[in-house]
């Protein structure tokens, strides 16, 4: 399948080439600068621990790790693909619920159980995916949104194990951090962990964005018949891209549901949907940049006009606006062109 996809001439070899020239700036990252933002990403839990306030900095920074893996995946089936899915809180929850059932009722160790949230996530996303991708358009939209709705109900009026009397999950045990090195330090080993999950899962969207089976993924958004006619199987390659992308939702959702000690039906609120939908969008729709940028502004935009709180959601929403109108493409690729320019200034 490869050497199909490599052979393929004009449109799709072009594509390639503008992937690898598009990753050229961060393949050449001076080893100094590297090392320096190595150290500060290391160093920077142990300053804000030890500040005023820094605890909830570090639990903001948690957070954008949890939610910009989801982001990730979801700007993989939607920006860069052209599936127009949403089941991916759905998927969240899935992997939340399953870690959470099986430490609550079932005794198992946070340890263990966080492992099989990913693998019964792509279950589900099997399960959802092998009609959903025979559906085309708004009938995607539609089915993935009935499976939504579906396990709303489930977890919300389901049976008490799962439903928790329709609150959800409310003492989910947590890795234990808490009692680790004398207690005080457990923010901080979360981080560790966010920042482990989160960059795998970074490094993983990267790899595919950046190989041929991107390439393919890229193709059949923009033309599905001619990406078939040069041998590109639509089918396999969206399964393997539903697989993919609800793994590591799953694994979200079990490490927020640990670090937070609950999970609650009320993840399936429509404002949740939203908001994950405008960090892809403002961050830049189909890029690698744009869900990482997007999920930091707005995890910290709403906390930092908290001060304003009678007219935080109009401020919110005047700031969106104003990034919309100045950054169209979105703040990932202005970023990125910035980035470049600074390349070229050094180099």
């Amino acid at each position: 399948m490869t050497q199909q996809i490599e052979a393929i001439p004009l449109p799709l070899s072009r594509t390639k080439e503008r992937l690898q020239r598009a990753a050229g700036p961060w393949a050449k990252l001076n080893p100094l600068y590297a090392g320096i933002g190595l150290i500060v990403v290391l160093v920077l839990p142990w300053i804000l621990n030890n500040i005023r306030g820094g605890g909830f900095v570090l639990h903001l920074i948690i957070l954008f790790f949890g939610w910009g893996m989801v982001v990730q995946c979801w700007n993989l089936i939607m920006g860069v693909s052209g599936i127009y899915s949403f089941g991916q809180v759905a998927l969240f929850a899935v992997g939340g619920w399953t870690t959470g059932v099986l430490a609550v009722h079932y005794g198992w160790s946070p340890w263990l159980s966080i492992w099989l949230a990913p693998i019964v996530t792509v279950i589900a996303a099997m399960i959802i995916g092998l009609p959903t991708l025979r559906l085309r358009g708004t009938y995607v939209v539609l089915l993935t949104l009935a499976f939504h709705e579906l396990l709303r109900n489930l977890f919300t009026t389901g049976p008490r194990i799962l439903s928790g009397g329709g609150y959800g999950l409310k003492t989910v045990p947590k890795f234990g951090f808490e009692s680790w090195f004398g207690g005080g330090y457990d923010k901080i080993l979360y981080y560790y962990l966010g920042l482990i999950f989160f960059v795998i899962t970074a490094y993983a969207i990267w790899r595919i964005l950046h190989s041929p089976i991107g390439i393919a993924f890229r193709a059949l958004r923009d033309s599905e018949t001619y990406a078939i006619s040069r041998g590109v199987d639509p089918f396999r390659f969206k399964l393997f891209l539903f697989a993919f992308s609800a793994f590591f939702t799953g694994l979200a959702g079990g490490f927020l549901t640990h670090y937070q000690g609950s999970i609650s039906t009320s993840i399936f609120s429509f404002g949740i949907l939203i908001d994950l939908l405008a960090m892809i969008v403002l961050g830049g729709w189909g890029t690698f940049w744009g869900p990482i940028v997007g999920t930091g502004v707005l995890t910290v935009l709403p906390e930092v006009l908290r001060a304003a709180e009678n007219y935080r959601n109009l401020s919110i929403g005047l700031s969106l606006a104003i990034i919309a109108v100045f950054a169209p493409q979105g703040l990932g690729p202005l970023i990125a062109n910035w980035v470049k320019r600074l390349f070229r200034k050094n180099g």
